[in-house]
């Protein structure tokens, strides 16, 4: 029951793929989102990240089936993290977690079949292998406890709760450092 886990290469088969895994991912609670407009949103969101600076979406897959995926780019000027979070970190986590040299984990999923058996920690450690940042952040929604103990285990810290983005649910940042993590 091994994965193959590759970065994607821009096949369109794969990206559907990889959508379908996401919309059922996030039907789940606590995301409840509509699957054809969250397969949608992952769509774009792929594609309006694929052009910013270390853009990689891994995929994992077991024999012809995508069971797990990550997505991620550099933090640049203008993109979320820097309009819509860091005005509501304290300064001195936003300079120590954000700063000019920062990873964004944009989007990370794992088959409900396939959970708890290391894929999830496998296809992160892809997506952050050899990136020439210091830090990388995500964020999670504060009620997605399963979540947010995964990424504790990995080694993640938690740098910020309760933040709102509009009327989206209560948000979390985790921060890991890759200098720290480039040296197990």
């Amino acid at each position: 029951m091994e994965e193959t886990i590759r970065i994607w290469a821009g096949d369109a088969a794969e990206l559907a793929a990889a959508a379908d895994l996401y919309a059922t991912v996030f039907a789940e609670l606590p995301y409840d989102e509509n699957p054809q407009q969250s397969r949608t949103t992952f769509l774009d969101r792929v594609h309006r990240y694929r052009s910013a600076p270390d853009f990689r979406l891994v995929l994992a897959w077991h024999d012809d089936e995508v069971v797990g995926l990550a997505l991620g780019n550099g933090i640049a000027a203008g993109d979320w993290w820097r309009d819509r979070i860091v005005p509501q970190l304290p300064k001195t986590t936003a300079a120590e977690w954000l700063g000019d040299e920062c990873f964004s984990v944009i989007e990370l999923a794992t088959a409900p079949a396939r959970r708890r058996g290391g894929v999830g920690a496998k296809i992160l450690a892809v997506l952050l292998d050899g990136l020439p940042y210091s830090t990388a952040v995500l964020s999670a929604y504060s009620d997605a406890e399963p979540a947010r103990r995964f990424y504790r285990a990995n080694g993640w810290t938690e740098v910020a709760t309760g933040l709102r983005i509009g009327e989206s649910p209560e948000l979390c940042v985790y921060g890991l450092r890759l200098d720290d993590a480039d040296a197990d």
